[in-house]
């Protein structure tokens, strides 16, 4: 299916990255099951009222941030591969990216917001790498 080792790899981070957004949605689940009756399923994003404590707005917004990365990531991952970019350069920062990314989330659910904003930041830049890789890649 895919040509070379560096495909692998690289998908691969992205099939991971695309799990962890998936794996956020447990906690967010989790959290609207124990809101009482007051969670509305017709208009999930306009029922504050569902989200009964911290940690539940922490499980949201590690969800939805995670969707926002992953999409960013995914994009980055495509725009290397066909913009002829480094594959080891890739392949490190695509271990980089998930790694940071699930750190990330722990953080994010644990309520450590330094070092979520650090995990943040590494999976940014690894992200933002890999879209500039392909003009700095010299074959």
């Amino acid at each position: 299916m895919f040509a070379t080792e560096s495909e692998k790899i690289q998908f691969g981070c992205v099939f991971a990255a695309f799990l962890l957004w998936v794996i956020t949605l447990f906690p967010l689940y989790h959290s609207r099951s124990r809101s009482d009756g007051n969670y509305n399923h017709n208009t999930p994003r306009a029922t504050p009222a569902g989200v009964v404590a911290d940690r539940d707005h922490r499980a949201a917004g590690a969800h939805l941030n995670q969707f926002e990365a992953f999409t960013l990531f995914t994009l980055a991952v495509y725009f290397n591969r066909f913009g002829a970019g480094s594959h080891r350069g890739a392949n490190i920062l695509c271990i980089i990216f998930v790694a940071a990314r699930a750190f990330y989330i722990i953080a994010y659910l644990w309520g450590k917001g330094a070092v979520r904003t650090f995990f943040w930041t590494i999976g940014f830049l690894a992200t933002f790498v890999l879209f500039i890789l392909p003009f700095a890649t010299n074959y």
